[in-house]
């Protein structure tokens, strides 16, 4: 699928879905992740969170293209950064000695 095409799927669903907010998409997603997780072999659960991601961006006015790019961008940058493993298992990107958030 090409990014004009997900473009108009992305504008489609969020009108179908009456302009959903961050928060219900951050409901989307982690509801799709817990399912990932007891479906180890299933890609459809996390498909879904990208379109939430992409249905969160375009509630904030971002179209699918500028965060293609922002993507693009920040696997780009991700190879020069120094990460952290923090105590609960995450990964922070350090900073000047220190971990950001």
């Amino acid at each position: 699928m090409d990014i004009s095409m997900l473009q108009k799927v992305i504008d489609e669903l969020h009108e179908k879905l009456e302009h959903p907010g961050l928060e219900i998409e951050t409901k989307k997603i982690f509801q799709k992740l817990r399912e990932a997780k007891y479906n180890p072999g299933a890609t459809h659960p996390l498909a879904d969170c990208m379109l939430a991601i992409l249905l969160a961006a375009k509630h904030q006015g971002f179209s699918v293209k500028t965060m293609f790019d922002a993507l693009d961008q920040v696997a780009k940058d991700i190879g020069s950064k120094k990460w952290k493993k923090m105590p609960d298992g995450t990964y922070h990107v350090i900073q000047d000695g220190t971990p950001s958030h």
